[in-house]
């Protein structure tokens, strides 16, 4: 999730295990821990694909807290002085607990990695909620008040995490129940889709972004569990042939499907000097231009199908102004438009 997330998560745990031995450290330390397997953004610099190859990688897999911890906190004790038992087990849990939560949205984690290129994702929620980010924060304001070395404020911070928890399992029930629905309607109008993916929208857990394929056909649609009613496909046949297996064999395009996880869908638009083929991340998108996914690669060909450079990172346009389009996710979410 987002890295002021992840930095409460790692204050509450600082506040549930260590708030008595290690007092406002806790929050503080907890919280730059937890954010610190993020710095994998610093890769970024080194390429416009860098951050698909890098970010959520080896400073995300579960070894590295339970590796890499002990040694921070070593560290911090011998800056700071208390517990060391305390140190260590607050900075292993803060970097073991940030791969966790990120394995319940999109992007996907690669939880093995170096020994691993697998990519996990439970598409539970988005990598943006304020309803679980709230929850952290209330329990770590609670137990600020009730002073960190009190067991009033362990048991805020356990509680916390608890509702924090069982609201990520809401996610995956919400994600569960969306794709049913999805197959009953496609069913009732004759589709047998081979596939139905849900995939969490931002900013809230009930509407959800749905890709139903059977075969090179493709269908994106939208549906609240809040208010269920039937959803409207966008549907689309993705390219076949010679010249998007063309673009597929460059290492740019077959880096994106990898990263996208069986969403990279192709489409092939004609240039003056021979063909454009595209290739979109569909897990990722907002209403009004559903066939579109936030990224993916370009990979431009000469009349013979030959590449005519290596593949390109491209960033899709909004559809709209972002507070038409936060306005559109809330009144879907509603179900009022």
């Amino acid at each position: 999730m987002d890295p002021l997330t992840q930095g409460l998560l790692g204050a509450s745990f600082g506040q549930a295990l260590c708030g008595r031995a290690l007092g406002r450290h806790a929050l503080v330390m907890g919280a730059l821990v937890g954010m610190a397997p993020d710095l994998d953004v610093l890769a970024n610099a080194t390429g416009p694909l860098a951050e698909w190859t890098w970010h959520r990688s080896v400073t995300h897999s579960l070894w590295f807290g339970p590796v890499i911890g002990p040694l921070v906190g070593y560290g911090f004790w011998k800056w700071k002085g208390g517990l060391l038992r305390a140190w260590i087990l607050l900075a292993v849990m803060a970097l073991l607990t940030h791969p966790l939560l990120d394995l319940f949205t999109t992007y996907g984690t690669q939880l093995l990695s170096p020994f691993s290129k697998r990519r996990f994702a439970l598409d539970a929620v988005a990598i943006i909620d304020p309803a679980y980010s709230l929850l952290l924060a209330g329990g770590i304001v609670i137990g600020l008040r009730a002073g960190l070395a009190t067991p009033a404020s362990r048991r805020t911070g356990w509680a916390a995490l608890a509702l924090s928890s069982l609201y990520l399992a809401l996610g995956l029930v919400v994600n569960d129940r969306v794709e049913v629905v999805a197959r009953e309607q496609l069913h009732e109008q004759g589709i047998e889709a081979s596939r139905v993916a849900a995939y969490p929208t931002l900013l809230q857990l009930p509407y959800r972004r749905i890709v139903a394929r059977s075969g090179d056909d493709v269908r994106v649609g939208w549906l609240s569990l809040l208010r269920p009613r039937p959803i409207q496909w966008e549907d689309f046949t993705q390219a076949r042939g010679p010249l998007v297996e063309a673009a597929r064999a460059t290492p740019e395009a077959q880096l994106f499907e990898w990263f996208a996880m069986g969403e990279a869908t192709p489409r092939v638009e004609r240039a003056s000097d021979g063909s454009v083929v595209e290739f979109d991340d569909l897990r990722f998108g907002l209403p009004g231009a559903p066939r579109d996914g936030f990224w993916g690669v370009r990979v431009r060909l000469d009349a013979d199908a030959r590449p005519l450079g290596p593949g390109e990172r491209f960033d899709r346009d909004l559809a709209a102004p972002v507070s038409k389009l936060l306005r559109t996710i809330w009144r879907e979410t509603l179900g009022l438009s």
